[in-house]
């Protein structure tokens, strides 16, 4: 009986959700500033643009936006095992998370010039300022699996108003970019004979991904990493003339990564668990305000009514499927029209949020299903919860805009902040005569953070 009630309310929640759709097939799909429609945005896996699209691998991405107008740009990278993705220059800060695989993340920092390494797994987590030089390795493996990295991309150069047209792209290929000058300009620039110069500026540029095994090789000679990464790089069989006017790496360092999946979870019970980074894992985020927390919920089960007072939250669904509702905050949003608290503003083609509205600014609540690869943003201030259904868990990771001591604020279970209000004060800011009602409402949950949404009648 128990597991027929929840059916049939989250069946009612889906009604909702199917109106959003319909709705969202009326607009024109242009990205229109999300300061006019405030609320609850899902931006569906199939809605992501096309970034690079290679043999070895795959680049996605999307754009959302917070209700301060601050646009934020998601990659998703897909590497066969035994690849590599080509050296670029980020054009804006970087964090990414790594989904699954294995493999090796090399960097060159814009300060000092200094070359790192970093060995990467499922769960780890790594910040990269904008102007360093990037590239990936996947290794190979017998099972196949791809290396996935999901990153987001901060800078004043993604639109706020149209990210579809950027003042800036997040990077840049370094091919291109030594590729764009003259012949002449490479010979005198490099110290090279100008048929390097011209090897170089002729060769076809590879695709952005690449496969990728110097073990293959053979030889006894360790392979030369730079070597292999300049041939890739700038199509050209023989680069030595070039490669011997280049100076060694000042310094090759290895650092780690935060990891989800190690150390203890911040809550966890039979309904799943949930961890957040806080100050204490800044080394994996020095430079960055972007924080990084994960939910993974069992079936049947629901993060618990809560707002975020420092961050919006963007988030992508990693497995399973469930339904996320967000509650407009303001006091004149509290009464919007019939089937208005319902839509969930689905993102529009390309993966733009498409929000919609004309005139002044509006608050909406929200509610839509999300699945694997779907992400979704709630907006600071915009109480939340999130929920799995019976036949299925929900696991999600996000990225908030706000890296610190961020402490969400939860209405219910025992850590609700309402039952610091105090019963009698809450009765009277309901519209309760008396406070019996409220008083069975904070006690009645004794969970807290992660709880069951197995109906009880």
């Amino acid at each position: 009986m128990a597991a027929g009630a929840t059916a049939r309310w989250l069946v009612l929640l889906l009604v909702a959700v199917s109106a959003a759709a319909a709705a969202a097939g009326k607009h024109d799909g242009r990205w229109r500033g999300i300061s006019r429609a405030v609320g609850g945005q899902v931006v569906e896996k199939e809605r992501r643009r096309v970034v690079a699209d290679a043999e070895a691998g795959t680049v996605t991405a999307v754009d959302v936006a917070d209700a301060a107008g601050a646009a934020y740009r998601l990659h998703f990278i897909a590497m066969d095992p035994g690849a590599l993705f080509l050296p670029v220059q980020l054009h804006a800060d970087m964090v990414f998370y790594v989904h699954s695989g294995r493999g090796k993340v090399t960097y060159i920092e814009e300060d000092s010039g200094e070359k790192s390494s970093l060995e990467v797994e499922r769960g780890d987590v790594y910040n990269l300022e904008q102007g360093s030089i990037l590239y990936i390795q996947s290794y190979p493996n017998a099972t196949r699996q791809r290396l996935r990295i999901y990153a987001i991309f901060t800078s004043d150069g993604i639109n706020a108003e149209d990210p579809s047209k950027p003042k800036v792209e997040a990077y840049s290929s370094v091919s291109n970019l030594l590729k764009g000058f003259e012949t002449e300009v490479l010979r005198r620039g490099f110290g090279v004979h100008r048929e390097v110069a011209e090897a170089i500026k002729s060769a076809k540029t590879p695709p952005p991904i690449i496969p990728y095994n110097p073990q293959e090789k053979g030889g006894d000679e360790e392979p030369n990493w730079t070597e292999d990464i300049v041939d890739a790089l700038l199509g050209v069989r023989d680069p030595e003339e070039f490669l011997n006017k280049k100076k060694k790496d000042k310094h090759t360092g290895k650092i780690k990564a935060f990891n989800f999946y190690s150390g203890k979870p911040d809550v966890h019970n039979c309904y799943g668990w949930s961890r957040t980074m806080t100050n204490k894992d800044l080394d994996a985020l020095h430079g960055s305000n972007i924080g990084m927390f994960m939910a993974n919920l069992t079936t049947g089960s629901m993060v618990g009514p809560h707002w975020n007072p420092k961050a919006a939250e963007i988030a992508i669904v990693t497995d399973g499927s469930g339904i996320v509702q967000t509650v407009c905050p303001s006091s004149g949003s509290s009464s919007p029209p019939s089937g208005e608290s319902r839509r969930g503003h689905r993102g529009g083609a390309g993966g733009r949020g498409d929000e919609g509205g004309e005139g002044g600014a509006r608050c909406r609540s929200s509610v839509f299903r999300v699945k694997e690869g779907d992400v979704f943003v709630v907006p600071r201030f915009h109480p939340m919860a999130h929920m799995s259904f019976n036949n299925d868990s929900f696991v999600f990771v996000g990225f908030s805009t706000h890296m610190g001591e961020n402490h969400p604020q939860f209405l219910a279970g025992k850590g609700s902040v309402l039952q610091a209000i105090g019963k009698e004060v809450l009765a009277l800011s309901l519209g309760q005569p008396n406070s019996t009602a409220v008083e069975k409402l904070l006690s009645a949950q004794r969970d807290s953070t992660i709880l069951s949404c197995i109906s009880s009648g």
